[in-house]
């Protein structure tokens, strides 16, 4: 059993060096998003958006990154090793499905976790926003578990649709609802009652809230946290299921 174990922990650090240099192929495209897309997003929200409203446009944002595009990237990069078959091909060399599944879903959160730091840098200096020093352990909870849970609904998706062209449609519809139609850059209580409970049926909704809380060093946070795990949990259920398939 310990041989067992050992034997999964250094495949898991092989296959996620392997993935972390895969990174190198799309560099320009990673530094792109990780700087001047939300250089551009935050100057536009500076112009458009009240003072007010400045935490929740960094938590918007950081929702963005840390949910959303990790969601898309984990079942699209899923998808592509699918159907070039290096997925059955690490199945057959011995290497269990969800081991490399979760090795794919944590080097894309890897990648994406760097945009936090950057976010809030830039929030401070256009919008600014100063987060306290005592937010850091509570933002560090909150984005770590988002990118448990978004790792998994992507895991979902890209395990639960066998087509590519497919998992890429619905990957990005998936992403733009969860982006525009949850209270990300606004607080949930603005929803008119009848359609607000709705909003916590998208796991954005617990994103969003645990990363402003965070922002503040509330521990407000906390019981949203709760929640993005409990997601992240059903998900990761769901696909752990539909991976035997």
């Amino acid at each position: 059993m310990r041989r067992e174990v050992e034997s999964h922990i250094e495949q898991f650090g092989q296959l996620l060096k392997m993935q972390l240099k895969m990174v190198k192929s799309y560099l320009p495209s990673v530094v792109f998003f990780s700087l001047f897309f939300p250089l551009g997003l935050l100057l536009l929200f500076k112009f458009v958006s009240a003072a007010s409203a400045s935490f929740y446009v960094i938590s918007g944002t950081a929702t963005f990154y840390v949910f959303v595009s990790v969601v898309s990237g984990v079942a699209q990069i899923l998808a592509g090793e699918r159907n070039r078959g290096r997925f059955s091909l690490m199945l057959a060399a011995g290497v269990p499905r969800e081991l490399y599944s979760f090795t794919i879903a944590v080097s894309n959160g890897i990648s994406t976790l760097v945009v936090l730091p950057v976010v809030i840098v830039l929030g401070e200096l256009l919008l600014g926003v100063v987060v306290p020093l005592e937010a850091v352990p509570l933002l560090t909870v909150s984005a770590v578990l988002s990118l448990f849970s978004s790792s998994m609904l992507g895991m979902l998706l890209g395990l639960g649709i066998r087509s590519q062209r497919a998992v890429n449609q619905y990957s990005n519809v998936i992403a733009f609802v969860l982006s525009f139609f949850a209270p990300v850059y606004f607080p949930p209580s603005i929803v008119p009652i009848p359609f607000r409970y709705l909003t916590y049926l998208e796991p954005t909704t617990y994103v969003s809230q645990s990363l402003y809380y965070s922002l503040h060093g509330s521990l407000l946070a906390l019981p949203w946290d709760v929640g993005v795990f409990l997601t992240g949990l059903i998900f990761a259920v769901a696909s752990s299921f539909v991976g035997r398939r």
